[in-house]
């Protein structure tokens, strides 16, 4: 349950008592708690069954709140931290707030400024298509997941104007001399209408986690070795000098069944000049087969194309999903995601486990989540 603290204008001047009466701040902590076990057919060799946390979803724990600055404006912030629940670790490498943490001013009227570490527009606009797949692309490449997140970054969000929104994002590369160092640029914008969402996005990243500014716009987030792009294929000292996304996708809803689909261009320049451009094609639906199950199927199809090295790897991946709510805050989920390379890729890899010893891989996953 979330719980809420409203601070009225109690203790004020008499003076200030009513030009202040209407104005609240209310303070939210919220989270969820996610996990399971899960059964990998092939990790380097041999299969593996393990604990797992964030099964459903990755656990998180947050505080959001807001001030009534009266007009339709208020003040805003979100500090939220991410943690493993099998062992009480944190994530995002060991920041306390390493999921969100930004504060801002809203308008009704104007949209709303942030200041912080928070979401790119390709996360913002096209993550929910990737969240609905219940599956990651590979590496996630085009950071659908999200595991990457800009710092020291302003984001504008505008309002909805005749169904659709704007939001741009740029991250401070904080290096002396060349603002082009460790920087972000993102840029976004969506519709709504009906039973029919759609959206574009743009995300570059300059010279990513560079030694040249540490602590730049993109962190160490970017070193994960999750993100199996993010050195180059000929040199695997030669990191990122600069990685393109852009996308589009969205949903469409008929009667019970929510479809979504997009595609993503990702390209990357190597230190070591070098190249990689990856295509993404993603389909997917979710059936409302009762108000307590949900019934999910997707594929995606990676292909690739390295420059100096003249290959094309392929990788294809399905996965499904069934998922009972018990309640309105706690559901369990069985998931099942097939991956196999094709083309010159020689590994499976679904994300968040080891790649496997050819080219074909399986995960079954059993999870609960609550949401508090």
């Amino acid at each position: 349950m979330k719980k809420h603290w409203m601070i009225g204008a109690l203790a004020i001047p008499a003076a200030l008592a009513g030009a202040q009466a209407q104005a609240q701040s209310k303070v939210e902590i919220y989270g969820l708690i996610s996990g399971g076990v899960g059964y990998l057919s092939n990790q380097g060799g041999p299969h593996n069954l393990e604990a797992l946390s964030g099964t459903n979803q990755n656990p998180r724990i947050g505080f959001r709140g807001q001030e009534d600055l009266g007009g339709g404006n208020k003040a805003i912030f979100n500090l939220e931290n991410g943690f493993n629940m099998m062992t009480g670790g944190t994530a995002q490498n060991g920041r306390l707030f390493g999921r969100q943490s930004w504060v801002g001013l809203s308008s009704n009227s104007m949209g709303t400024v942030t200041l912080g570490r928070q979401y790119e527009a390709v996360k913002d606009y096209l993550g929910p298509v990737v969240i609905a797949s219940n599956g990651v692309h590979i590496g996630d490449n085009d950071n659908g997941y999200n595991n990457l997140r800009v710092q020291n970054s302003v984001k504008y969000v505008s309002p909805y104007f005749n169904d659709f929104n704007v939001t741009a994002v740029y991250g401070f590369g904080e290096a002396a001399g060349d603002a082009a160092v460790n920087r972000v640029m993102s840029i976004g914008s969506g519709y709504k209408g009906g039973n029919f969402r759609w959206a574009v996005a743009y995300t570059q990243m300059d010279q990513p986690n560079s030694s040249k500014s540490p602590d730049g716009a993109m962190g160490n987030d970017y070193a994960s070795s999750l993100l199996i792009f993010n050195k180059s294929a000929v040199n695997s000292s030669a990191g990122v000098r600069r990685q393109r996304i852009a996308g589009t996708g969205g949903f469409y809803i008929v009667g019970n069944t929510d479809f979504g689909a997009m595609y993503s261009n990702v390209k990357y320049e190597y230190l070591d000049n070098t190249k990689l451009t990856l295509q993404n094609v993603d389909i997917n639906l979710v059936h409302h087969y009762t108000p307590q199950l949900n019934l999910g199927a997707s594929y995606f199809y990676t292909t690739g194309k390295y420059d100096t090295i003249n290959t094309n790897p392929k990788w294809h991946q399905v996965n499904f999903q069934a998922d009972y709510f018990l309640s309105k805050r706690t559901d369990v989920a069985i998931t099942y995601s097939y991956q196999m390379a094709a083309g010159d890729a020689t590994k499976a890899t679904i994300f968040g486990f080891p790649s496997s010893s050819d080219k074909k891989q399986a995960v079954l996953m059993l999870g609960v989540r609550h949401v508090f």
